[in-house]
C-alpha cells in the first residue's frame, strides 16, 4: 500500500499535467478594438445563454461582470409610458467600475417598443419589454458587442415581411458562426446546403440567415441529426467564403 507522501507526489503531478496547456495551442485574449473582439466575448457565454447564437441580457450581465467590470448600479427610467399610441420609452443606465483601470464608467441604452411591432404576449407587456431591451443595449454598449441581444430579436410578422428582401446582417453571420463552432459544424458546408447557389455568406439574403438560425437551433436542442458532411468547424472559414463586399 502506497503511503501518504506517495499518494500526494501522484496527485500532484496529475494536477500539474492537467494545468499544462497543449502543445501547439496558445490561448489568444483580445482587446475591445480588435476585430475579432465580438466573437471573443461570444466564446464566454454558456448554451443556456445563447437563443440562436443571440445573448440574452441575463448573460449579457454575468459576461460584463466577469470580463468587463463591477456594476455598480443597473437603474432604468421611463421617458414615455404606454398611451393610446401603443408606444413606451425606456433609458437603462449602468455604473461600472473597470478591472482593468479601476475607472468608473457609465453607459447608457434607450429603446422604443411599438404594440404593433411586438409579438404576442410580449405586446401585452411593453414597459418589461422595453426595459429588458434598454438593459441589453447598456449592456451591449459597455462591452462593444456587435450583436443585438435576444430579447432585441423578437419582431412582429411584419418586421419579417420588410427584411425579407435585405442582406445578411454582420450580427447574423456573427451568430451563425457561434452556434457553428459550439456544434462542431462547417459553416460553409452548412450554409451551402442552405442556400445552394451562394459563393459567399455575404450572398445570403437576410431571411435565409433567419432560417438558418434556426436550423442551428434544433441542430443544437438534437445534435443527433446534424449531417455528417457538416460536421468538422473551421476556424479559417472567412478566408474562402466570407469575400466581397454586401449586396447592393
Amino acid at each position: 500500500m502506497k503511503d501518504k507522501n506517495e499518494f500526494e507526489e501522484m496527485v500532484n503531478v496529475i494536477e500539474e499535467k492537467l494545468d499544462e496547456p497543449e502543445k501547439g495551442q496558445v490561448e489568444r485574449s483580445y482587446s475591445e478594438s480588435d476585430p475579432e473582439w465580438s466573437e471573443y466575448v461570444l466564446d464566454q457565454f454558456h448554451d443556456s445563454e445563447l437563443k440562436e447564437g443571440n445573448p440574452t441580457v441575463d448573460g449579457l450581465r454575468r459576461v460584463a461582470e466577469k470580463m468587463y467590470g463591477e456594476i455598480l448600479s443597473s437603474k432604468s427610467e421611463v421617458l414615455e409610458l404606454p398611451s393610446d399610441k401603443g408606444r413606451c420609452t425606456i433609458k437603462h443606465s449602468l455604473t461600472i467600475r473597470k478591472y482593468e483601470t479601476s475607472s468608473v464608467v457609465e453607459v447608457d441604452g434607450c429603446v422604443d417598443v411599438k404594440y404593433g411591432n411586438i409579438p404576442s404576449p410580449f405586446n401585452e407587456h411593453l414597459v418589461a419589454t422595453a426595459d429588458t431591451r434598454a438593459e441589453g443595449k447598456a449592456l451591449r454598449r459597455a462591452l462593444k458587442l456587435r450583436i443585438v441581444t435576444a430579447e432585441e430579436m423578437n419582431n412582429s410578422q411584419e418586421d419579417d415581411i420588410l427584411d425579407s428582401d435585405e442582406n445578411i446582417t454582420d450580427q447574423q453571420i456573427l451568430a451563425i458562426n457561434q452556434m457553428c463552432k459550439r456544434l462542431d459544424i462547417n459553416l460553409t458546408e452548412f450554409v451551402k446546403q442552405g442556400c445552394p447557389n451562394v459563393k459567399s455568406v455575404r450572398d445570403v439574403s437576410n431571411v435565409q440567415g433567419r432560417s438558418s438560425l434556426s436550423s442551428l437551433s434544433s441542430y443544437q436542442r438534437d445534435m443527433s441529426i446534424i449531417p455528417e458532411d457538416q460536421l468538422g468547424y473551421d476556424a479559417n472559414w472567412r478566408e474562402t467564403f466570407d469575400i466581397g463586399k454586401k449586396k447592393k
